[in-house]
Parts: C-alpha cells; structure tokens; sequence
C-alpha cells in the first residue's frame, strides 16, 4: 500500500530510478538535449529560455582542482611524515652504534691500563 501511495504521487519515479539504475548510463550531449526540447509540449518562451541556459554550458560541472589539490596536499605531508621518522630512526640508530662502538673500544683501553697501573701498584710494594 505504501508502494502505491508512492506510485500515486510521483508517477514517473520508478521510471527514473530504473534508467539511473542502469550501469550504461551515459551523460546526454548538447545535440540530444536540444532535439528533445524542441519534442516537448513547452511555449516556445520558455523553449527558447531553456535553449539559451543549455547553451551558456551553467549546468556542465567544472572540475574541481581544489580537491584534487588538498588530497595532494594530504598525500604529500604523509610522506613527508614518514620520511621524516625514517631519517631519525636511521640516525638515530647510527648514533646508537657509533656510541656502543666507542663504549666498547673505551672498555678495550680500559683494562689493559688498568693492568699495566695494577702491576705497577704491585711492584712498587714489592719495592717497599
């Protein structure tokens, strides 16, 4: 019954919603429009008002570049992000090595004065 009183108000609507339904659909051209209009049932005023509107292209979208622009935008800063945290990682990670280096060659050094001051220390005593 609801589908009825649907039907009933706007007659022409399951008539519409098959032909967008469809995937073929394709946009009408100029040409197309024009000779359709010259078929309807229309004064020939307002004929000649819809000609002249179809005709000054107001209802041909334009494409938006700020979109586009704004997800390049986007885009590009996430890769500038995470190029950023790649660099310190890596830097980060070189410094890391290069202080455990030192740290390792410094423990290297380390021992061997200390055992050369520990045998010093010894035979001074003997010494004494």
């Amino acid at each position: 019954m609801s589908g009825e009183a649907e039907d009933g108000a706007q007659p022409g609507l399951g008539k519409l919603k098959d032909f967008l339904g469809k995937k073929d659909f394709k946009m009408p051209k100029l040409d197309d429009l024009l000779k359709a209009l010259d078929k309807m049932d229309l004064p020939e005023e307002e004929k000649e008002k819809l000609r002249q509107s179809l005709k000054s292209n107001k209802h041909v979208p334009q494409p938006n570049y700020l979109i586009f622009f704004i997800t390049l935008a986007i885009v590009l800063l996430i890769f500038v992000f995470i190029g950023r945290k790649l660099y310190r990682m890596m830097t980060e990670k070189e410094r890391k090595q290069a202080e455990k280096k030192k740290l390792k060659d410094e423990r290297k050094s380390k021992p061997s004065k200390q055992k050369d001051g520990k045998d010093s220390d010894k035979s001074k005593k003997k010494k004494n």
